[in-house]
């Protein structure tokens, strides 16, 4: 059983699941998906694949309580062998104890970020969950050390389906003739949910320093979220928003990704980010905040810039270099399969980690 501790939908930890239950060998695992809401029919259709079951379980943080008596039960009833619970915080706890008292023998919390936003909560919990867990994942190094300091934990880098984002000419004219772009302009993309984290508000500030230095230039922020309204306010007050797009939740990401011609990050934290990791596989140099983690960069494609100054990520984003992109991707998409970042070997990892950790536990 996996379970999302954040709402499923266009998000890095919701699409990492996916993307690991679509590629489970009904033979050899059968998964259920436990969702804080709805997911579309597509995602039920992935799970029932596996011959697993949907179970939405709203109020985790308003009534945690109740919600841990309501999985308990799921668990239980569906002798669930293997709990596999996905969020950033000690507070997976919840869901550590409701496997436990469900019989569960298998606990595997997966961290997908380096920081959290309950830190309170998270530090009080922090005793009872490093009891419950009997397994620790992490999606990179710096998430590991964050959720398990001085406790063992297994890298399970968050994987995509690489082959899919191979750079295409094709695909770059054509989407740059649909949003009306001319040749000679510059296209900046950014891809992520509108929040704090994201620190798309920071964005607008630097591509305004940027048009400075590249007037030919154009910003296309893919996404939706609480914040999206006051990035569209803002980049009316900045005067840029004749430069900018705000295109909503998009399915033709490998599309956009061929049209720009840098991909932007100014995250205030990461994990390990999935969106940098597809830029990469279709040869898009990239401009990051020096806060996301440095296993990220898979190429060198990636530069790092800080984030305290609007001016000084905007001069990164300026002087990313031109390359030969369809080459480019070709030798990104090897070295990330090659660092385990194929969402097939991925997915043949964990069902052995399953596997191993079953037998294991007897």
């Amino acid at each position: 059983m996996m379970v999302l501790t954040v709402r499923h939908g266009k998000n890095g930890i919701a699409y990492c699941v996916m993307n690991y239950l679509s590629r489970m060998d009904p033979a050899r695992v059968s998964c259920d998906l436990v969702c804080l809401n709805e997911p579309d029919e597509n995602a039920r259709a992935i799970v029932e694949r596996t011959g697993g079951r949907v179970f939405v379980l709203p109020g985790r943080n308003r009534h945690p309580l109740a919600y841990i008596r309501a999985l308990t039960k799921i668990i239980r009833a569906r002798k669930i062998e293997i709990v596999h619970a996905h969020g950033n915080s000690a507070t997976l706890a919840a869901e550590l104890l409701a496997a436990k008292r469900g019989g569960a023998m298998v606990r595997m919390p997966h961290s997908h970020n380096t920081t959290c936003n309950m830190k309170t909560v998270d530090k009080l919990l922090r005793g009872a969950f490093y009891r419950l867990s009997t397994h620790n994942i992490a999606c990179s190094a710096a998430a590991g050390a964050w959720l398990y300091p001085k406790h063992p934990y297994t890298v399970l880098n968050n994987a995509i389906d690489t082959p899919r984002f191979r750079f295409s000419e094709e695909l770059r004219v054509q989407t740059r003739e649909q949003l009306g772009f001319l040749p000679e302009e510059r296209v900046f993309l950014h891809i992520g949910a509108f929040n704090e984290q994201k620190n798309q508000a920071f964005l607008l500030e630097a591509f305004r320093e940027t048009l400075e230095l590249l007037p030919q230039s154009r910003l296309l922020l893919v996404g939706d979220g609480a914040r999206r309204a006051s990035c569209e306010a803002r980049a009316e007050a900045l005067g840029i928003s004749k430069r900018v797009l705000f295109l909503g939740l998009r399915e033709d990401i490998p599309a956009l990704l061929s049209a720009a011609d840098v991909f932007v990050l100014p995250s205030l934290h990461e994990g390990l980010p999935l969106t940098l990791v597809e830029a990469q596989c279709a040869g898009l140099p990239s401009a990051v905040s020096d806060r996301v983690t440095r296993e990220s960069a898979l190429t060198n494609l990636v530069s790092f810039a800080p984030i305290e100054r609007a001016e000084a990520f905007a001069s990164v984003m300026a002087k990313t270099e031109k390359t030969d992109r369809a080459l480019a991707s070709q030798e990104a998409i090897a070295r990330a399969v090659e660092a385990g970042y194929d969402v097939a070997q991925n997915a043949d990892a964990l069902m052995r980690l399953y596997e191993t950790a079953v037998q294991a536990r007897g």
